[in-house]
């Protein structure tokens, strides 16, 4: 029987959750129990409670986003230390040994379920989901290589050594597409996205715009004009499980200005990424998750400005592989389509030559 493997993610980021997430159904798929657990689940009470304080901020200023990215520190001190001594204990009884972090603030944890163990034999894995250390990982310094670390993007080599994929659906031909770009600012909202639409809207294009409050959705569904707008629920936590004790991907709904939102299920991957499939180009700062879905989608990705170093260096991989362009470059071609369809037709290529995370995780079950 193939041993279970622990995935390790976190809320404060959908760029970590969302590949979290797919890993597990596709593990589940090979026959490989998979299982998630969130940085949340161990935060003190207090911390908790102050995350849709700071999202919002971060969603309203990306000036506040940035100074706060600055800010991250060691895990420890937001960690109840009564539940992080409860989930290792169990986690011993379960006999967990196959480990998979994609952010590094579970470091702490994992270094101590290690010496719990003493001699026993704990594979730990970090997952890189960006091309650069993100601070999650860079605040821990020298104790990242204390265990292996698998980048998609090792840095300094300019390739897709990997990916997660988000669908083996066959991309979308770029001529068969609507005509309307995908506009939006990663799991939390954050970034320049919102002061585009208007020189947008003026130079004629169409977008599909997410948003992240229902005050603003519902203002900008009854603005009208040839944009669609969708939400994403703001109710719903990363944390949260259902019913059956799993977590979910985000409620997705589009929004019409007389009609109830209705959020559909989704399965083996969001929702957002079937409009990202059928779209033109994808419109945001380089996240990590953004990366994946411009690659599985093979959907262009034209960038803002980054948020942090290592979404900077995600767009100087994205760009110097042909596979994205700086808004600003698009801008000055005018908009133009047919740069958008060579990319296109690069993302294709590169889809095909990349490995799948998938693959080495499931190498020895």
């Amino acid at each position: 029987m193939a041993h279970t493997v622990t995935l390790l993610s976190a809320g404060n980021s959908l760029g970590v959750y969302i590949p979290a997430k797919l890993l597990q159904l596709q593990l589940r798929k090979e026959g490989i129990p998979a299982d998630i657990y969130m940085l949340e689940h161990l935060y003190d009470d207090e911390t908790r409670e102050n995350i849709p304080r700071y999202r919002k901020a971060f969603h309203d200023s990306f000036k506040v986003a940035k100074t706060g990215y600055k800010l991250a520190r060691d895990s420890r001190s937001s960690l109840d230390e009564s539940k992080t001594a409860a989930l290792l204990e169990q986690w011993r009884q379960d006999g967990r040994r196959r480990f998979l972090a994609l952010t590094g603030f579970w470091i702490p944890v994992l270094e101590r379920y290690r010496d719990m163990l003493g001699g026993t034999e704990v594979d730990i894995r970090l997952i890189r989901l960006d091309a650069s250390d993100t601070p999650s990982f860079s605040v821990y310094g020298d104790a990242c290589s204390q265990f292996e670390n698998i980048w998609l993007y090792p840095p300094g080599e300019e390739r897709i050594a990997q990916t997660i994929a988000v669908s083996t659906e066959k991309a979308v031909p770029f001529e068969k597409r609507e005509r309307r770009y995908v506009i939006h600012g990663g799991g939390w909202g954050i970034g320049t996205y919102k002061d585009k639409i208007s020189e947008l809207t003026s130079a004629g294009a169409a977008l599909h715009i997410v948003t992240y409050y229902r005050e603003g959705a519902q203002q900008a569904a009854h603005a009208g004009g040839n944009h669609r707008y969708y939400l994403l629920d703001p109710e719903w936590s990363p944390w949260h499980r259902n019913a059956d004790g799993d977590l979910d991907f985000p409620p997705f709904a589009e929004i019409h200005a007389s009609q109830p939102n209705t959020y559909g299920d989704s399965h083996d991957y969001p929702r957002a990424f079937e409009l990202i499939r059928h779209s033109s180009g994808i419109i945001s700062k380089p996240g990590g998750a953004t990366l994946l879905d411009s690659l599985a989608a093979a959907t262009p990705l034209i960038f803002l400005e980054p948020f942090g170093e290592h979404e900077r260096s995600n767009a100087r991989l994205w760009e110097s592989l042909g596979l994205g362009i700086s808004y600003e470059a698009w801008q000055a071609q005018h908009y133009s389509a047919d740069v958008l369809e060579q990319i296109h037709h690069n993302l294709v290529r590169a889809r095909d030559e990349s490995g799948n995370l998938l693959h080495e995780i499931t190498n020895g079950r």
